[in-house]
């Protein structure tokens, strides 16, 4: 079974909120785990061997990934099986349909923020699988996700002793990393997936609405998947924050070079959005450059 629908990101935008909400819609099939990274990932390689990736993080993340599945598999024996042929078997097509095993009438889906800077070759696979696909794309203030997802980076859970203990030189590096970028660039990432995709197809939603209006969020997600999108589906979840975290404001320097590097995306996401959150982002990057420029 090939997803119905895949949340693309974008990351620390929210797509946790959304797995946990979704999960309790009845007519929704997830699989076990979040973020199946079928697409993003080399194909054929089992899981288990990205522990001998080159980069420390992408080896503890892995690592990170395969004691929670332990503990997941030892208090779920009946689910051992799909852990030991996610992590364990050659990841191929027909692999990936193994994962998805829905009831009748439910629809199939994936979150996996990944899959949002995937260049297009991989996302003609995609294409090529189920060209029916409905993509759902979370954006965030992009200067505050790059610093929300560096405080995750080197928090203590990664095996770091926190943002705040981190030098400005290695926290530029890290942020200034393209795949750190390429994250943060929303309006480039949706061009390349709508080259394959009509718009019809891919969903957009805001970070803030999380927080100002969850509940007409999800209404919105599940009438594009089209399911049930009535209040009696609408968990008590839906008002509780996932993964909240206390980290230090972004200095002004990081943010002036952030916005810097930004502004022309955020600009041409304005362009095409113009509501009050693109507003809010472009102003608020137009207004680091300023103050970073006072700085310096």
């Amino acid at each position: 079974m090939i997803p119905h629908f895949l949340v693309i990101g974008a990351q620390k935008s929210g797509t946790t909120w959304m797995d946990r909400n979704l999960r309790t819609h009845p007519d929704i099939c997830l699989p076990p785990e979040k973020e199946t990274h079928y697409f993003d990932l080399p194909k054929n390689i089992p899981f288990v061997f990205f522990v001998f990736a080159s980069e420390r993080g992408d080896r503890y993340w892995v690592i990170s990934r395969l004691k929670r599945a332990y503990r997941r598999a030892k208090a779920n024996p009946a689910a051992m099986g799909w852990y030991l042929r996610y992590y364990f078997l050659p990841r191929t097509d027909n692999w990936y349909s193994s994962l998805f095993t829905p009831d009748a009438g439910q629809v199939v889906g994936d979150i996996t923020p990944h899959y949002a800077v995937m260049d297009e070759k991989k996302i003609a696979h995609v294409h090529a699988l189920s060209p029916d696909m409905k993509i759902i794309y979370l954006m965030r203030n992009p200067i505050e996700r790059m610093w929300s997802q560096a405080a995750m980076h080197f928090s203590e859970r990664s095996g770091y002793r926190g943002i705040h203990t981190i030098d400005e030189q290695t926290l530029i590096k890290f942020l200034c990393k393209p795949k750190q970028l390429a994250h943060a660039r929303y309006f480039k990432n949706l061009q390349r997936w709508e080259k394959y995709y009509a718009s019809e197809q891919i969903f957009t939603g805001f970070f803030e609405d999380i927080a100002d209006a969850p509940e007409q969020l999800l209404k919105s997600i599940f009438q594009f998947l089209g399911i049930n999108a009535s209040a009696d589906y609408i968990s008590s979840l839906s008002t509780e924050k996932i993964f909240a975290r206390d980290y230090p404001p972004i200095p002004p320097p990081i943010a002036h070079l952030l916005a810097e590097l930004l502004i022309d995306d955020i600009e041409a996401l304005h362009q095409r959005f113009n509501n009050v959150y693109t507003a809010q982002w472009l102003a608020s990057a137009m207004s680091y450059r300023a103050i970073g420029s006072a700085v310096s």
